[in-house]
């Protein structure tokens, strides 16, 4: 068990950040002032020793000086309300590990301690947690990279000390909050032609040196780290077929696990299994991936047997359930108003024509009837869209904004949702009982008129053809009484399923490994 003396006289503070570290399985020794924290260090044994500046009767870098002897090779963290040259000058002197500036989350702290705690493997060199990464080439959206983000951190809650690196393409980068043990290497991006056609989304490059690019980067992560996992979501051979070279590379490492991630709904089923047969892409899944998780409940799409993957070796794919963050109601994130509508543009890049046809449609209504009507673009719009559709939304009395933190939080108190048809966000909906309209986009793919013509049969949402979509008949929708939700629900455990089952992987991949290290 890890010892942690924790010098810090503001007793509420140190009783959170003991409790805290307690979590973690350490023991923490608290010492409330200058004398209590020289009598401990005197009496030694620690670990790691986290110490205030400023303990009341003393001065806690002076207690840490003192003791120089005693913490020779104990890593320190020094903590302050007092942030100076002066003071960050004087901690460098005693090498202190880490120096953190009060306020700090919990989470870095831990986040600290975890790594300066971690014992060395044979040979002294830091003993590696377990590492996974995971591939999202997002082009016009952040579905990808959400499901994918979504699953990192209920992996990094179940699996300790696991670290996950998520490659992401989409132009924005990862434009989620970080979170501790889930970083990001940004691809170049792309932008989708057509059906596997892609050119370089921002750099005036052409297609085959944007994939050279990419395969080198991706290349240089997967032979850097000692790689337990590699989960790609929906692109089997990746974007421009950049991934086939390289699965082919952790076959021949043999420790490596590798998943699919697959939506519920791809394409139209028929297209995508010939596609997939001509393309080698069959083959590529049931030779390179250990395992596929279908990210779905096959009462909505019999996904398996759709797509042919249940002709896989038994137990080689896992219906997870729906991927979504949303697990339990939240609090509204406006005061609650009469008709209020939500409309979602998802990553904005193509949803310009609902956004207008959306903020028009209030105007066509007589004024004691306009909802309170909440506008999200979405940030992959381009910048002269998001303008325009910020002219537009003040002269009509709507409100305009690029991204909002809680997207769900926004439609739990909403009465409407008006959306594309996404998985993330229908699904979010869908998980908060919001009634939604639905205008999927024209294509290449067939997926959201697929999810939205099921959707409307299972009496889940009304749809609105992109070819009909025009400010009136949109106006209609929003004024017409939302229908009944179902009471049947979509199972929407899909996170922690597919944490669970990558865990269980992890594990396996990780036990001959440690007995091996044991035997050493």
């Amino acid at each position: 068990m890890t010892r942690i003396l924790l010098a810090e006289d503001e007793p509420v503070l140190a009783r959170n950040i003991a409790l805290s570290l307690r979590k973690t399985g350490a023991e923490v020794i608290h010492a409330p002032s200058a004398a209590t924290a020289r009598e401990a260090l005197r009496r030694g044994g620690f670990d790691l020793v986290i110490a205030d500046i400023s303990l009341g009767d003393g001065d806690g870098l002076d207690v840490l000086g003192e003791a120089s002897e005693i913490l020779h090779g104990t890593p320190v963290i020094v903590m302050t309300g007092q942030d100076s040259v002066a003071n960050r000058a004087r901690a460098e002197g005693l090498t202190v590990a880490a120096f953190l500036s009060k306020p700090f989350a919990l989470s870095r702290l831990r986040e600290l301690v975890g790594a300066l705690t971690r014992p060395a493997a044979p040979g002294g060199s830091a003993s590696a947690g377990p590492s996974v990464v995971m591939y999202s080439h997002d082009t016009i959206g952040l579905g990808h990279m959400r499901r994918n983000s979504a699953i990192a951190r209920e992996l990094v809650a179940q699996v300790p000390g696991v670290s996950v690196l998520m490659l992401v393409g989409c132009p924005a980068g990862m434009v989620f909050e970080p979170h501790p043990g889930i970083d990001y290497v940004k691809l170049p991006s792309l932008a989708k032609l057509g059906r596997g056609a892609y050119q370089a989304g921002s750099l005036r490059i052409d297609p085959e040196t944007t994939r050279a690019m990419r395969s080198r980067i991706i290349e240089g992560v997967l032979t850097t780290i000692e790689l337990d996992l590699f989960l790609v979501d929906h692109e089997p051979a990746g974007a421009m077929e950049e991934l086939v070279p390289i699965l082919g590379a952790l076959r021949e490492r043999g420790r490596v696990r590798t998943v699919l991630g697959l939506r519920d709904i791809l394409d139209d089923p028929a297209r995508t299994r010939s596609g997939w047969a001509q393309s080698g892409t069959d083959r590529l899944i049931s030779e390179s991936y250990d395992h596929v998780l279908v990210y779905g409940d096959r009462r909505f799409f019999p996904s398996a047997e759709a797509y042919g993957l249940d002709l896989l070796k038994p137990g080689a794919v896992t219906e997870c359930g729906v991927v979504t963050t949303v697990r339990t109601r939240v609090r509204p994130a406006f005061p609650a108003a009469p008709s209020r509508i939500v409309v979602s543009g998802g990553g904005g890049r193509d949803a310009y024509p609902l956004i207008e046809a959306a903020i028009k449609a209030v105007r066509t209504l007589p004024v004691r009837r306009r909802p309170h009507l909440i506008v999200v673009t979405g940030p992959l719009m381009d910048e002269e869209l998001k303008s325009e559709a910020r002219r537009l939304g003040t002269v009509t009395g709507v409100t305009v904004l690029e991204h909002v933190p809680d997207l769900p939080g926004m439609m739990e108190g909403a009465d409407l949702l008006v959306t594309m048809t996404g998985y993330n966000s229908i699904n979010e909906a869908l998980a908060l009982d919001c009634p939604i309209v639905t205008v999927p986009r024209l294509g290449p793919s067939s997926e959201q008129r697929l999810r939205a013509e099921a959707l409307e049969r299972q009496g889940l949402a009304r749809y609105l053809r992109r070819e009909d979509l025009t400010p009136e008949a949109l106006a209609r929708l929003m004024s017409e009484p939302p229908p009944r939700v179902p009471p049947h629900r979509l199972k929407s455990d899909g996170v922690t399923t597919a944490a669970r089952v990558l865990a269980a992987m992890i594990a396996d991949v990780r036990t001959p490994l440690t007995e091996e290290r044991a035997h050493a």
